[in-house]
């Protein structure tokens, strides 16, 4: 795999990791319970985590193709793809976002199914990388309906973002949970 590609990958694979275990060994009523209101449960935000992975898989298999058939040329930088996140991830972490519709969970969504679609999800991704390798992805743009135009190498640094972003509101419902 190209420098930047596994770059961006090992990002995502990370970030992953880090979100399962942040939910290993809980409970699965816990996964399920609301902290308060309207806020979702773990398993509701793990749904909403593998809706966002499954359509940025589509993103990146659909752009790929279509650069491809565009004649794009092939990926010739080494540089460092994941600086050229930092202004988005600053406004990821800076304001409070509500999810399109089109990626809200399911109500009451199922810790054991939204873990098993994530692995789905995920093993989606690295096939929609795997057919993007060698292509230059900083110049296939796509845009966010929050973060504006963002390149390939870009919407990848976002899915780990994203989990992070997720990972820590996990980590504050669980805390919250009535004992």
């Amino acid at each position: 795999m190209h420098a930047r590609l596994a770059e961006a990958m090992d990002f995502v694979e990370d970030k992953r990791r880090d979100l399962l275990a942040s939910v290993e060994g809980v409970p699965a009523e816990d996964l399920t319970r609301h902290s308060a209101g309207d806020a979702w449960s773990v398993a509701e935000i793990l749904d909403h985590l593998r809706m966002v992975e499954s359509g940025v898989a589509r993103i990146i298999t659909k752009r790929v193709k279509q650069a491809k058939d565009a004649g794009i040329a092939e990926e010739n930088s080494t540089e460092s793809v994941i600086p050229s996140f930092e202004p988005y991830r600053l406004k990821l972490e800076s304001v409070k976002i509500t999810s399109p519709e089109a990626v809200r969970p399911k109500p009451n969504a199922d810790p054991t199914e939204t873990l098993e679609g994530l692995a789905v999800t995920r093993q989606a991704l690295r096939e929609a990388a795997s057919s993007a390798d060698g292509v230059a992805l900083g110049e296939i743009k796509h845009t966010h309906a929050i973060l504006g135009e963002l390149d390939l190498y870009q919407w990848l640094i976002f899915l780990g973002q994203h989990e992070v972003r997720h990972r820590k509101q996990i980590e504050r419902t669980l805390k919250s949970l009535p004992r």
